[in-house]
């Protein structure tokens, strides 16, 4: 009798023996499954203001951060062509035909920003005037600036700004934001537009 035949009758006369042994399966029951679920949600809970917060910071750095470079980009084009270079405040920068807008609404600056050659000097957009660059709508931050903030930078050939008024404090976050996460920047009459600090920043008699 061969091997293989021994084997059939072994595993006939005992069966058991020759049962396949099930292997031993380590899992989770279904309380463990919840109490982990369940700790899961705490620890994410308690992490979710944090990262809305560093979220919340991101977005107002990178807000400033553009504005400042448009600001120097602005002030550069305006020495570079002799004069006639407008930044401003723009309702919907992405349009065909932007504009700029004359007034500020509880987003202000926010709403994004062009950068035109102001060939007529009317500080106005015209559908002639050529755009040079455009900022579109700031994400992650609800307002850029305070009543009183201007909507329009024109830049002479010097690089100082055409008709400066006051120091112009414009105020990175809204009143909701923690004034440590908001920033303020001012712009003097020289054209240069700087970081003063936090919300609880102030310009100062030299911008």
């Amino acid at each position: 009798m061969s091997t293989r035949e021994n084997r059939a009758l072994l595993q006939e006369r005992f069966p058991r023996q020759f049962a396949p042994r099930l292997r031993n399966t380590a899992g989770f029951t279904l309380v463990e499954l919840m109490v982990v679920v369940s700790l899961l949600a705490i620890l994410m809970g308690l992490a979710a203001p944090s990262f809305a917060r560093l979220a919340k910071a991101a977005a107002i750095s990178s807000a400033v951060n553009q504005f400042l470079a448009d600001m120097r980009f602005a002030r550069s084009e305006a020495v570079r062509r002799g004069g006639g270079v407008v930044l401003c405040r723009s309702e919907d920068p992405e349009s065909a035909e932007p504009t700029c807008s004359s007034s500020l609404d509880s987003a202000g600056w926010a709403s994004g920003w062009i950068v035109f050659h102001d060939i007529n000097g009317n500080g106005e957009r015209n559908p002639d005037e050529g755009l040079i660059r455009i900022q579109a709508r700031q994400t992650g931050v609800e307002s850029i600036a305070t009543g009183g903030t201007p909507t329009v930078f024109r830049f002479g050939a010097t690089g100082r700004l055409l008709a400066p008024g006051p120091i112009a404090s414009l105020q990175f976050g809204g009143s909701n934001v923690e004034a440590d996460i908001r920033r303020v920047v001012c712009v003097n009459a020289g054209g240069r537009a700087r970081l003063a600090g936090n919300g609880s920043a102030t310009c100062g008699a030299e911008g």
